[in-house]
């Protein structure tokens, strides 16, 4: 009896016995912490020692193998960065260089940072987590000397799948900042393309270089190039799923996942729930999450939006962050600085969801089942936002220039048309047919870079080589070479045979003619 229970008790001392992991996810937004959170809480809870920087700690006492640190002031830095539509890749992808710029200097020159970069306290970890997007970050795998493994709440950019070894094909999935989900007219196919390589030409190496600079002022001469830093990933735990991204090649470096941040819809607060209750009418639930502020964009638009909304038969629950509200606002509209946007996208009587199309609010609107009008800003949304179109969740609109009559026959649309809804069932049926919730999937692939100390067998060879040698242009020059060489000896020995060939018909002919002349000179 003895023997059984051994059997079934030892693999749980077995795998309690934790490992000691070292995170930092340095993004200051919440819809990007909140897909990090629930990993490094499962983590702890799994028996981990946990210690994790990041701007959006837990601060949950139960947690007692959780030890974090408030990177909070670095909210600071983006408080009076207004994003708006910008209808430029260039200019889309500079912002977001800028911002992710300021953030890590602000952070490096913090106490918490400095200690961490200089070991003040002689820690020893098994692994890093790093959200990864920043590359010079990842320069504290080297003070460690640990694994690491990257974890990003976006799609992967054309830095990061390049990196991974995972081919970013213009055409099929371009990348986010491009502003299409997929390169259909021969112009979107050749700007894509174009932007690619200039991308990779250009615009990388003077990024790299960047990091390089950084990693050697804050970390020192001794740390590998950035290059072999982020090749050198474990792996990376992505933002995936079957109906938003565009289906791809990935390699065993990378684990998608989807909708982290999503759980089992919750009461809502009593107060709301009983104004939702008493309700006579359904809701639009209207936000544009928490990185494009509503009171910072263009105010003219902004109360186009409203008389539209001011004239339909529904309640409007808006997410609005000051106090200083548009004048004359609709009887209709009730605003709050914050919603709990998931269980409130969850009341059956939420019927349509105005949202700029982040990645985290279309994961929780598609589980939720509440069609869509997006209004797109920067980033990966105009991308998002043209998938959903094309999947039949959702109608979009350009907030630069949209028109009354526009909006309200797109809302419209959404609330009477049935297929909608349909089509939004259909996806959420699609993301949600898993074999294992994905937190649970990431945690899996976690723990198994721990016990196989950084699964170096997982790595891409295609990383090692120069794209040259990966997309194979040397063999193509080498082809072109010989058969420029053959063509030219072929050629040669062409006009050789040619001429040989008149010269012995003019031999010939020479010889008939003075046949023929002596033949009739014998006649005569």
């Amino acid at each position: 009896m003895w023997v059984w229970t051994l059997f079934f008790v030892l693999p749980f001392f077995v795998t309690s016995h934790g490992a000691k992991i070292l995170a930092v996810f340095m993004t200051p937004s919440y819809s990007h912490q909140i897909v990090y959170q629930p990993i490094w809480r499962e983590l702890s809870l799994r028996g981990h020692q946990v210690t994790v920087y990041t701007p959006n700690p837990l601060n949950d006492k139960s947690l007692t193998n959780l030890t974090e640190y408030d990177l909070g002031f670095s909210y600071e830095v983006l408080k009076d960065h207004h994003f708006e539509d910008t209808k430029s890749p260039s200019e889309n992808l500079k912002k977001v260089l800028e911002c992710y710029k300021k953030v890590f200097e602000n952070q490096m020159s913090h106490k918490y940072l400095q200690d961490l970069i200089k070991n003040v306290n002689n820690e020893t970890y098994d692994l890093f987590l790093v959200e990864y997007i920043w590359q010079s970050y990842y320069a504290i795998k080297e003070i460690y000397n640990v694994p690491m493994i990257g974890l990003t709440s976006l799609p992967l950019t054309l830095l990061a799948s390049d990196s991974l070894g995972m081919d970013k094909h213009p055409v099929l999935d371009p990348d986010i900042f491009v502003q299409f989900s997929f390169a259909e007219t021969l112009k979107q196919r050749v700007f894509s393309w174009a932007y690619n390589w200039i991308y990779r030409i250009i615009v990388k190496p003077r990024w790299l270089g960047q990091f390089n600079a950084e990693i050697k002022k804050y970390f020192g001469e001794r740390i590998k190039d950035v290059r072999q830093l982020a090749q050198e990933v474990s792996l990376v735990i992505g933002n995936y799923n079957f109906a938003l991204q565009n289906i791809k090649p990935i390699t065993p470096k990378y684990v998608p996942v989807s909708s982290l941040h999503v759980r089992p819809r919750k009461a809502l607060p009593t107060d709301l729930a009983q104004f939702m209750d008493n309700l006579k009418n359904d809701v639009i639930y209207f936000s544009l999450g928490t990185n494009v502020k509503s009171s910072q964009v263009s105010k003219e638009k902004i109360q186009q939006i409203l008389n539209v909304l001011g004239r339909l038969p529904y309640t409007i629950l808006w997410k609005y962050e000051t106090k200083n509200l548009p004048p004359n606002l609709p009887k209709n509209i009730i605003v709050r600085k914050w919603f709990p946007q998931q269980d409130l996208l969850g009341h059956p009587k939420v019927k349509l969801f105005i949202t700029q199309a982040g990645i985290q609010s279309l994961d929780e609107s598609i589980l939720r089942e509440v069609p869509m009008l997006i209004i797109p800003f920067l980033f990966d949304q105009k991308i998002n936002a043209d998938k959903c179109v094309k999947l039949g969740i959702a109608e979009s609109i350009n907030f630069a220039d949209f028109t009354e009559d526009e909006l309200e026959t797109k809302i419209n649309k959404l609330l009477n048309d049935q297929l909608y809804r349909k089509n939004i069932k259909e996806q959420a049926r699609i993301i949600t047919d898993q074999p294992m919730s994905s937190v649970d999937t990431a945690v899996y692939w976690i723990e198994y870079v721990i016990r196989h100390k950084g699964a170096s067998h997982l790595r891409y060879k295609s990383v090692d080589i120069p794209f040259y040698q990966y997309y194979m242009l040397d063999v193509y020059l080498f082809v072109a070479l010989i058969s420029s060489l053959l063509f030219y000896i072929l050629k040669r020995i062409a006009v050789i045979v040619a001429l040989s060939y008149t010269a012995f018909k003019k031999l010939i002919v020479a010889k008939i003619f003075n046949w023929r002349y002596t033949e009739e000179k014998k006649i005569k």
